[in-house]
């Protein structure tokens, strides 16, 4: 998180520097207003920064709380570790289940400061971090791939039904992404399994295919990817036509149209760069909602995916386990939305007015 704020103040210091460059004397009317913008955007920063560590601390309190009031454990009758009354004291007493809940909480929020999650219990042979690590890539490529897909078929049916507002072609882009978005991507999932896999047999009905060959790989990714994007293509699009709408609505827009500028460099020059500023809030955090895998979409096509296994620690009652992805999901998630808000006020500065 602090290489993040870094990375911002030192991004705006450069644009401020550029914007000033062409001065040869920092005047002291300047100067002044020079550090008043750059203190509103680091407090701008640091605020945001706070709300996200405020809602880390409290989600993980949640959690915490929750793993341990849900009834049963990794011992309970038919959980996949088989134990008898001494061996569950021994394994309460080797992971500190034993000691109080505040305390646990404690141990465990200096371990996790320290990213240490600890192990799981149905695979302590490696850390919770390390499972993270090995099976991130496979949730984050999925994801990707699919975020990518949602977001360039959505700005672009978007787009199309903006520029025939109130026509047929509006008329049917609107009504597929209304429906595409109302139905589970999960529903997606087992409908083209069952069509295209098992009924006509174009695709592999699931797993990741051979690592070493990459094609094969892409193919048995394309249902995956393909049900996982098209939910949220509806949603994109719908923004998207909003966006582009408002901005052809604005008189900045009229003017170009008044003075004679074709059709298309009026889209291009004047609505798509003032629509790109809510756009880009409302787009970048589909990545790590998708890239941190689906509990669904990898339990049917049997992804060795983030979300496999946290199903599998959830059914198995492995603490460690579902707090360390749950957290690991929180804190990507929370530091794409934090740097979407910085990057949303370096671009708008009216984002840090109404702040200040």
């Amino acid at each position: 998180m602090q290489s993040s704020l870094l990375f911002v103040v030192f991004c705006d210091f450069l644009a401020c520097t550029f914007q000033a460059s062409g001065q040869t004397e920092m005047s002291a009317p300047f100067a002044i207003r020079y550090f008043q913008r750059r203190c509103v955007m680091l407090l701008y920063t640091l605020k945001r920064l706070g709300g996200i560590m405020m809602t880390l601390l409290l989600l993980s309190l949640f959690t915490f709380t929750l793993s341990r009031v849900v009834p049963g454990g990794p011992w309970a009758q038919g959980a996949e570790i088989p134990m008898s009354e001494q061996q569950v004291a021994a394994f309460k007493a080797k992971y500190g289940l034993d000691k109080p809940p505040w305390q646990q909480y404690l141990i465990w929020l200096k371990n996790a400061i320290l990213l240490d999650f600890g192990r799981p219990f149905t695979e302590p042979e490696r850390t919770v971090t390390e499972l993270i690590v090995d099976t991130m890539p496979y949730s984050a490529l999925v994801g990707g791939v699919a975020a990518t897909l949602a977001i360039t078929m959505g700005v672009s049916l978007g787009i199309i039904a903006a520029a025939y507002q109130d026509t047929w072609t509006d008329t049917i882009v609107t009504s597929y992404a209304v429906v595409i978005a109302t139905i589970p991507s999960f529903v997606l999932a087992f409908i083209m399994k069952y069509f295209l896999a098992a009924k006509l047999q174009w695709f592999p009905a699931g797993s990741w295919g051979d690592p070493e060959n990459w094609r094969d790989v892409a193919w048995h990714l394309v249902m995956p990817v393909v049900a996982f994007a098209l939910p949220a293509t509806g949603n994109v699009a719908r923004w998207t036509r909003q966006c582009i709408a408002e901005a052809m609505a604005s008189d900045y827009v009229r003017t170009a149209y008044a003075k004679g500028l074709r059709g298309t460099m009026v889209m291009v020059k004047h609505v798509l760069r003032n629509a790109l500023i809510p756009m880009i809030t409302r787009f970048l955090p589909l990545y790590p909602g998708m890239m941190t895998g689906s509990l669904f979409i990898e339990r049917v096509f049997g992804l060795p995916g983030l979300g496999k296994y946290f199903v599998v620690s959830s059914t198995n009652r492995d603490y460690p386990l579902v707090l360390g992805i749950t957290m690991f999901w929180a804190i990507f998630i929370a530091l794409t939305y934090f740097l979407t808000d910085v990057l949303y006020g370096i671009i708008d500065p009216r984002v840090r007015i109404m702040e200040k």
